[in-house]
Formats: C-alpha cells, structure tokens, sequence
C-alpha cells in the first residue's frame, strides 16, 4: 500500500488555527460570537475589478448584492458602471453606491463571522472610494474619447501589483478597450505585454463591440468569453446561473418566492431586485472565484460554482499569431434531480445550484445578526493534514493504493463534527476524459453508521458517491492525451456539507493525481 507522500498531523495541531487576532473579545463574550480564529483563513484573495452596465435590467444590481456578500474573500480594486448595447448613454455608479451604503449598515455584523484580519470584509467607505465611472458613450466610440475613470483605476490596478487582475465583465468592456490602448500607446511593446498579462477576463458573453475588437487586438489577453450569435444568450454558459423550467435542477431557489423568503432579508437584503429575466446573469464572472475549494487562481478549466471553460486547443501553440489564451463553452456531463443525464455547457453552473443558493442565504442570515451561534459557518477541510481551500497534489503510480483521510476537517458551529458529512468523488471533465475510461476504484473506509458508503447520486449530480471521512482510491492504468501521448492527471473531490444551520453549506477540496511519465 502507498500512501500519500503528505504528512498526516495529530489534532494537537489544531491549535495552530488559533493564532490569529481576536483575543481582544472578552470570555464573557466568547460563547456570542465563537472562536473566529478557527474559521477559514486565505493565504491569497484575488484582486477584482467590476465593469457593470448596472440599471440596464435588475441582474447586475442583484449580482452586486451576492458580490459584497463574499467580498471578505477577493480584494476589491474597482467597481465601475458602464454603458452596453442595452444602456447606450448613461452609467450609474449611484446605483452602485446605493447598495454599498445599505452593505455598510449589516458590514459590522457581517465580520462577526469570518476569520481576522485575512477573511475580514472592507468597509463602506473602503468600497465607495473605488467605484467609478466609465465612458458614457456606446462602444468602440469611446476609443476616441478622454480616457475615463473607470479606464484610469484599470491602469493603476494593473501596474499596482505583479498579481492577477480578475476583470468581471458585467456589460460593455469599452472601459477596459480605452486602457488597452493607452497602455499600447504610453509603454513599450514589452511593457504593455506585461500589464496584459495581469490580466484575467471573465465577461458575460459580448455585450458592445470592443470585446471582439479586444480578442483580434490582443489575442494574449487571458479571456474567458461565450461566443455566439448577437442575443442568442441561451447559447452561453452562464444562463446556467438562473436556468428556469428545466426537470434537471431546481427553479424554484431561483425564482422570487423563494428569494423574498430567504433573500430580500435585512438592509442589504431590501436592495436585491426583483427577478425580471433570469436571475443574476453576471454572476458567474466572479462566482468562479470564491474560495470554497472548487476554484483554484486561473484554473477556470478545473470546474467552479461559475462554470468550467476551456482553451479551443488545449496546450497547443496554433502559430501564426493565432493564440490559445481565449477559454470558451466546454460540456459537463451531469445526472439531473430527475435523474437523467445532461450533457451542456450550462450544467457546469447549475450542478452547483444547491450550494451556491444554500450558501448565498446563509450569508444573507450573517447580516442579520452578530450572534455566531444562531447561524452556520463553512467547515474547514483537511486531507492528509493539508488544510483546504487549495487543493492537494501528489504523485501516482498504477495499480498503487492510496489512502485520503478527512479527519482533521472540522466544523466551527460544533465540537464533534456530527453535523458534517463527507462525499468523494471522481470529477473526470477537468482532465478531459470521461470516467468510464479511467477504472478508479474507490473504497469507503469510514462510512458513516448504517450506511453502505455509496450513494448513487449526490446533489450536484455526481454518480457512485463514496461517503466517510476516509477512503482508499486504487489507482489505473493511465489515460494518455492523444495529442501528446501522455499520462492524463484526475481529480478526486471532496465536498463536505455542514448542516449546522438553517442552510446546509457545502465546501470542497481537491486531490490533483499526477502521473509520473
């Protein structure tokens, strides 16, 4: 038997957790609001920079909503309202600075829930200073304009930092298209490159006619886009968000009734609109980017909450100018609450769909109150002794056994762990095969009491579920890439769902398996 080459540690280790701040709250108060330092702490947040059409339609406004409520995990560099082919001529940063205000009167509650200082939420006031305004001018015609605010802040972001700059594109990029080609014309040739190259692009198909003038003109441009025909949105990803009318997912938690009951909660809850089209079609540009173990930096390609999108031509150098660093619609093969199989690029998104909508309400509950105790918290995941949220990778041989223990996860609302439930699976697309090509043979050897250790489907339609703390994986013999010949890596998931509140929250962690060559 082999087991993993990561060093297992003993719960005395445990105490680690306990390091950080906080010892300033008295005992007496202690029982209130619990032991913060043990919830989950981020050893990097990524830096986010917003471009919203906000007030062409109700969905960006409510995105913004769901967006301040997981703003103790990025760092917030600029929210900017734009123009689109929807709103032509007007932005609204107001809006915007409405919706902060109502955040500043629950922030206080909010970081009575979080780990401090590295998971602590800004303050209003913090937030207001970054929004800004972009060209109130359709499209490729603010190319010939001043260069804006919204544009500036863009620039600044890029040269403040060697780090990765997520744009999430909400509505038109012509605020990102003026920085574009002021940094062209100001810097070097290699310069500019290298402030593109910050650059990570997520944006809500095409919505002015400077994000295909972006792709032709700067092809290194790290650019996740859907393409398609103008309007044909059912065409795209991320409708996967807010899909209605599909026996494969839940329409209700996405539909007003249930988002009056457990959304439009509090003085933030007050500003989530109601749902006129489809609910927050913007939000899967940053929902890729919490961090709940699915996500890991640009790994896009990897799966996440705001769907899987991949490189037309995977690791091949296409030549003649023509690059691979545009990542566009890819499929997942998901089992519906139907229980029949789907296989579209949507289902990427809405296989997620219990989660991201239990955990959505579950923060909405932390703005109503300081009490730590009346509400649930994520539970804080470790394999092997590596505390999550980023993945564990190791190295592999065929025929091999290994084994991945979950033991030390804990859950920050309880002392025993009782409420807490182990689910591991195989999670074939990232690698590009499917599973039946690789014969992982995975083995419960914790399963919870009166259970087999299997279930059939879990609730974000993966099949021949292992359940427990523990398993045993037997490892293939490898899938090769046709294109290179070489060993093809899989991942194992953990979710483990916490059902000490009123909503279940689910968080994740990944066993990256490697082949050696």
């Amino acid at each position: 038997m082999h087991l993993s080459p990561i060093l297992l540690v003993t719960v005395a280790h445990l105490g680690l957790y306990a390091h950080i701040g906080w010892a300033n709250i008295k005992s007496d108060e202690s029982s209130r609001y619990g032991d913060l330092s043990k919830l989950q702490s981020f050893s990097w947040k990524p830096r986010i920079f917003i471009l919203s059409d906000i007030l062409n339609e109700p969905d960006d406004s409510m995105s913004l909503v769901r967006y301040l409520l997981y703003s103790n995990e990025f760092d917030t560099r600029g929210i900017c309202a734009t123009t689109s082919w929807w709103l032509q001529n007007e932005t609204h940063p107001e809006e915007m600075r409405r919706i902060i205000n109502a955040y500043g009167e629950v922030v206080e509650n909010l970081n009575r829930h979080v780990n401090s200082p590295s998971a602590s939420y800004q303050s209003a006031e913090d937030l207001l200073s970054l929004v800004t305004s972009g060209p109130s001018i359709y499209g490729k015609a603010a190319l010939k304009e001043p260069l804006s605010d919204g544009a500036k802040r863009i620039i600044l972001s890029l040269k403040g930092s060697e780090e990765p700059l997520f744009i999430a594109g909400w509505g038109g990029l012509n605020t990102l298209a003026q920085a574009l080609i002021h940094i062209s014309k100001t810097m070097s040739a290699s310069e500019a490159a290298t402030l593109r190259s910050r650059i990570r692009l997520y944006t809500i198909s095409d919505q002015d006619d400077t994000g295909p003038w972006i792709r032709a003109r700067y092809p290194d441009v790290f650019y996740i886009v859907s393409i398609h025909a103008w309007n044909e949105y059912q065409a795209a990803t991320w409708p996967g968000i807010g899909l209605v009318g599909c026996p494969c997912t839940n329409s209700t938690v996405v539909q007003n009734p249930w988002l009056d009951e457990n959304i439009r909660l509090g003085p933030l809850g007050a500003m989530y609109p109601q749902v006129v089209y489809t609910m927050e079609g913007d939000t899967p540009s940053f929902l890729w980017l919490v961090q709940n173990g699915l996500g890991y930096r640009d790994r896009i390609n990897w799966g996440t909450w705001g769907g899987r999108y991949d490189r037309p031509q995977a690791g091949i150098d296409l030549g003649d100018g023509i690059d691979t660093n545009h990542f566009v619609n890819t499929l997942e093969n998901v089992i519906g609450i139907d229980g029949q199989s789907y296989s579209t690029s949507q289902a990427s998104i809405w296989r997620w769909r219990a989660a991201y909508q239990d955990d959505f309400a579950a923060r909405m509950q932390w703005t109503l109150t300081s009490n730590f105790k009346e509400v649930g918290h994520p539970p804080v995941l470790n394999i092997n002794g590596q505390q999550g949220p980023d993945p564990v990778t190791i190295r592999v041989e065929a025929n091999a056994t290994y084994i991945f223990d979950a033991g030390l996860t804990y859950d920050p609302d309880s002392e025993d762990n009782g409420r807490l439930e182990y689910q591991w699976t195989v999670y074939p697309e990232p690698t590009m095969f499917p599973t039946d090509l690789l014969d992982i043979k995975m083995e419960a050897l914790e399963p919870p009491p009166g259970s087999t250790g299997v279930i059939t489907v879990n609730d974000a339609g993966f099949a021949n579920v292992t359940l427990g703390t523990k398993i045993r994986v037997t490892v293939p013999e490898p899938a090769r890439n046709p294109s290179t010949g070489l060993p093809t890596d899989f991942h194992i998931l953990l979710q483990v769902t916490n059902n000490a509140g009123k909503y279940p929250i689910r968080r994740y962690m990944r066993v990256v398996c490697e082949y050696d060559s």
